[in-house]
């Protein structure tokens, strides 16, 4: 076993022999996963690390590859431009669910890449937030998966409700204010029609569900409402045309634009 990013959307090539030291390599191969690299991590003398927990929209899906336009490498930015000594450590698993681990459908065509979805976020809590060097703050983002997956990728049986998801983001907050992180929760987008067949009006009641405990329970230290940003105006349960991928649930790169233009600085104190 070794570590894979399936989904990286920055080329990588391999080149033949050792070629650790070389400054050019000329490539056998060009690929869009990330082998046997489970993390860099640069330190500053009074800085820190703003961790975000979440699934194919924070690991930046259907953006153009190679131009590090995710919405966590856009809100590294503004930190930045502010002249805020803070990095960004972007823990987006494609496919990623709070509160189930990957389980295709046997004879499914799920089984050919549903793995690559990763432990679910409980489980990867503490290899992927806690042990972070640096990390003072946590932004999650994770529940959309849980509500489609379910009869899509996953078997039905799977299905949660939204006091379910409530409580598994409750278990973060609690985890992370145990570790010394302040949690910021991001309430879940907009994906009416989307073209995976996660959208039904029971998982829209869910998903409003969660996002209004999200926004006045009082449980996160500060809120990020992804959602009201990402509303189309004339339908606010769908995605706005001007920030959608195509598949009516990941943003473009327009789109991560505005996600990360929506989080706000005066969080990170």
């Amino acid at each position: 076993m070794t570590t894979l990013a399936a989904f990286s959307y920055q080329d990588n090539v391999i080149a033949n022999g050792d070629v650790t030291a070389a400054r050019t390599v000329t490539a056998t191969a060009t690929l869009q996963q990330d082998l046997f690299l489970s993390g860099v991590a640069v330190r500053k003398r009074g800085g820190g690390a703003i961790v975000t927990l979440g699934d194919s929209i924070t690991n930046g899906a259907n953006t153009v590859a190679n131009l590090n336009h995710r919405w966590p490498d856009l809100l590294a930015a503004r930190l930045r431009s502010a002249g805020r000594d803070l990095g960004i450590a972007n823990l987006g698993v494609s496919g990623n669910r709070l509160l189930h681990d990957p389980n295709p459908p046997a004879g499914s065509n799920a089984e050919t890449f549903a793995n690559y979805f990763g432990v679910n976020g409980l489980r990867r809590f503490d290899r992927d937030v806690l042990a972070q060097p640096g990390r003072r703050f946590l932004i999650v983002l994770l529940g959309v998966n849980d509500l489609g997956h379910p009869g899509t990728v996953a078997p039905p049986a799977e299905v949660v409700s939204a006091d379910d998801l409530i409580a598994g983001h409750r278990q973060l907050i609690a985890r992370a204010h145990e570790g010394g992180l302040a949690a910021f929760g991001g309430t879940v987008l907009p994906f009416k029609n989307d073209t995976l067949g996660f959208y039904t009006p029971e998982n829209e009641a869910k998903r409003q569900q969660l996002n209004r405990w999200i926004r006045s329970s009082g449980e996160y230290d500060g809120v990020i409402d992804f959602d009201k940003a990402m509303g189309d105006p004339a339908d606010p349960i769908a995605l706005h045309p001007a920030y959608d991928s195509g598949d009516h649930l990941h943003p473009n790169d327009a789109g991560m634009a505005v996600m990360a233009a929506a989080v706000p600085l005066r969080l990170f104190r």
